[in-house]
């Protein structure tokens, strides 16, 4: 998250208590994963938020190199394998089902690939232009950058649910004003608007439950 330490503690309360609220909703397991996104977007900007502490301080700190690449391995491991399961288990539509069904068969490639790089070359982080800036000596292909993007933004584009179509808008939106705005810092700060979108995973979810007690009374 860009600006300060506060800044990043505020969204990941706010984040964590919309995760709180959330999780109880899931009535099936297929929904947990879902349900789980505000909680892991929390935890992100927690790390964050004590990565900001820790570059205050004068000195190397032993703890920011393993917070940095934690932080990165949310970022390009877990979500873009994540997206595509979450919301390919809530999903009714076959069709729909089957292009979340391809975007996992491609995610996994991505995350494993991405999770070498981790392994290979770890992340750096450092505050540039009053953001947290992620760089580990190497430069991503259009290729990957396009396949990573596609595999973190479609799948909830793709959903038949609207709160889960305006998610995904919000997620594309912000990468569009982070890439254009903070190119050097994007992740960080794409990663800000992601998370306070992902308060519209609850309205799913409160949204679900109506839908189910309209049933039961039907």
């Amino acid at each position: 998250m860009c600006f300060s330490a506060p800044a990043s503690f505020a969204v990941a309360a706010g984040t964590g208590f919309v995760g709180v609220l959330t999780l109880p909703k899931a009535s099936t397991r297929q929904e947990i994963p879902l349900a789980s996104v505000p909680l892991i977007f929390a935890a992100q900007q927690s790390i964050e938020g004590v990565l900001w502490l820790l570059l205050a301080r004068d000195g190397e700190t032993a703890l920011i190199g393993p917070l940095a690449n934690i932080f990165m391995f949310f970022a390009l491991v877990v979500w873009p394998a994540w997206a595509s399961l979450a919301i390919g288990l809530i999903e009714h539509d076959r069709w729909r089902r089957l292009a979340l069904a391809v975007l996992f068969a491609l995610a996994i490639p991505v995350a494993v690939f991405n999770l070498r790089e981790i392994s290979l070359h770890p992340y750096g982080v450092c505050i540039l232009q009053h953001s947290l800036s992620y760089t580990n000596g190497t430069a991503s292909s259009l290729f990957e950058f396009g396949a990573y993007i596609v595999c973190t933004c479609c799948p909830f584009l793709f959903s038949s649910h609207m709160a889960m179509r305006i998610f995904g808008a919000i997620v594309a939106v912000g990468l569009a004003i982070s890439t254009f705005f903070y190119l050097v810092t994007y992740l960080s700060v794409w990663c800000f608007f992601a998370a306070a979108g992902s308060v519209t995973i609850y309205l799913y979810f409160v949204a679900a439950h109506k839908q189910d007690a309209a049933r039961g009374t039907a």
